[in-house]
């Protein structure tokens, strides 16, 4: 092609042209992004994208939510702080974070009780809780919001004085770490000895039975029985086979509960390894329950176990749903032989066994004539109306060593406790809330390390890099 002096100015006009578009296409790229933020996250887990069980929370939180920061002008802390946060302003639009220098405001730091450097401040709803983990995790910032979600502290009261499992106590067979997750998610939790003439308190919400070693007194059962019937309080009861039901017969036979003879012998956790003294729930074997509801590909462990039967009494309100239920091929071992473990046909009792059941009335239904006529006066007023459409909730278990300091690790074990929990404290908007959140697969380095990796990166390996490229250069110009 000849070139001419038309050719050489429409070549330079396209040129210009050309440059001008590209100058303005980098200068709209730059100014969308200062004005908009795009972020994925492409590691292993989405371990920067906020767990399903925070969002499950976020959900029932409906209302704005305020995070105040005392944070020192430390650009890390900081940092680490806005990177948590974020997470849940990308789901949750109304969520507002907004830092404060401690040290310029030292009369409201007093005020608000600020301990740490880096404290945050949840407000919702006219609650507050104090978030001081540093650095913060999204574990612990779900586990604040979840306490300041709750409307009121629930209240549960752990029976002792007669060789109960222990919520406080940090030996194998306690319950102290399912205690301290409960605490964590906002209950509170309390023991009580009736033995030393307190009644139950009137703002429980919930009333564990944790295994009686020793048999209860007359007048202690009777308050329980006053709290079931005239309380109409919630309850939560552990049974293990190997005690009995410690003088709590009463309560058994208002419930309708038969405790099946021996311990349940379970075949199929032989192929998880375990023995078969410890009964495996999973799939099927949760049955369809609010509490049960997506724990169907859960694994739960159940050591040492005895199946139970509840049949209420007709006139009791009662209705019962079986929660959880054995593989078939389980049994009830009634006789063990020495050093053998064997089905005997006629002796023992056949699987599938139910190991736990959940009870509900409405807390408006009477239990004599007396109360019957007593409901009829009042059935027009606001307070009978309120009592009608609330739920009385118990739960009983054939085993409790599954919540036990031993065992609450394993599989969906401590998932499974605070789904009872939540339902019997009827926090309904709880129960689906997973316990875990995202595992925090970050890599640590410590400072030593830090210095190595720089060093290696901006001297060695560019040193070496353009060594290897002399070599080869030197070695070309030999061979040519």
């Amino acid at each position: 092609m000849k070139v001419t002096k038309g050719t050489h100015l429409q070549a330079t006009f396209q040129n210009s042209i050309f440059t001008v578009l590209l100058i303005i296409v980098v200068g709209l790229i730059a100014w969308l992004s200062e004005r908009y933020e795009v972020k994925t996250d492409w590691t292993v887990n989405n371990l920067h994208t906020l767990s399903e069980a925070s969002k499950s929370l976020l959900d029932t939180m409906q209302k704005p939510i305020k995070i105040t920061a005392y944070a020192s002008k430390d650009n890390k802390l900081r940092e680490d702080i806005q990177d948590v946060v974020e997470r849940y302003q990308r789901y949750k639009t109304d969520v507002s974070l907004n830092f404060v220098d401690p040290f310029t405001v030292p009369g409201e730091v007093r005020e608000l009780g600020v301990q740490v450097d880096g404290e945050l401040i949840i407000y919702y709803q006219g609650r507050t809780q104090h978030v001081r983990e540093s650095p913060l995790s999204e574990q612990e910032l779900t586990s604040a919001l979840q306490r300041v979600a709750r409307t009121d502290n629930r209240l549960i009261v752990f029976l002792e004085g007669h060789g109960e499992r222990s919520p406080t106590q940090a030996t194998n067979s306690d319950l102290s770490q399912w205690a301290f997750a409960l605490k964590n998610i906002g209950f509170k939790v309390v023991n009580l000895n009736l033995g030393e003439g307190t009644g139950i308190p009137d703002n429980t919400n919930v009333l564990v039975i944790a295994t009686p070693q020793n048999k209860l007194l007359p007048g202690e059962v009777s308050m329980i029985m006053e709290y079931i019937e005239k309380k109409h309080g919630n309850l939560l009861w552990l049974l293990d086979p190997s005690v009995s039901l410690a003088g709590l017969e009463p309560l058994a036979k208002n419930v309708g509960l038969t405790v099946q003879p021996g311990m349940i012998v379970d075949p199929t956790s032989q192929l998880l390894g375990n023995s078969p003294a410890v009964v495996s729930i999973t799939t099927s074997g949760y049955r369809h329950h609010p509490i049960t509801l997506g724990l169907e590909n859960e694994l739960s462990l159940f050591p040492q176990a005895s199946g139970i039967v509840v049949v209420p009494p007709e006139d009791s309100g009662w209705l019962e749903d079986p929660l959880l239920t054995t593989h078939p091929q389980a049994w009830s071992e009634s006789s063990p032989s020495e050093g053998m473990v064997q089905y005997d046909e006629g002796v023992d009792i056949d699987g599938p066994l139910n190991i736990a059941y959940a009870l509900s009335r409405e807390e408006g239904h009477d239990h004599n004539h007396a109360e019957n006529d007593k409901k009829e006066e009042l059935e027009d007023t606001e307070a009978t109306d309120d009592l009608s459409n609330k739920e009385q909730r118990l739960i009983i278990l054939g085993e409790s060593d599954f919540l036990s300091n031993a065992y609450v690790g394993y599989g969906a074990n401590m998932e499974l406790g605070q789904k009872m929990m939540n339902w019997l404290a009827e926090d309904d908007d709880f129960i689906e809330i997973p316990s875990k959140t995202a595992v925090d697969l970050s890599l640590t380095f410590s400072p030593n390390a830090q210095i190595f990796l720089g060093i290696f990166f901006l001297f060695l390996l560019p040193i070496l890099l353009i060594s290897i490229g002399i070599m080869v250069f030197i070695l070309r110009r030999r061979k040519a």
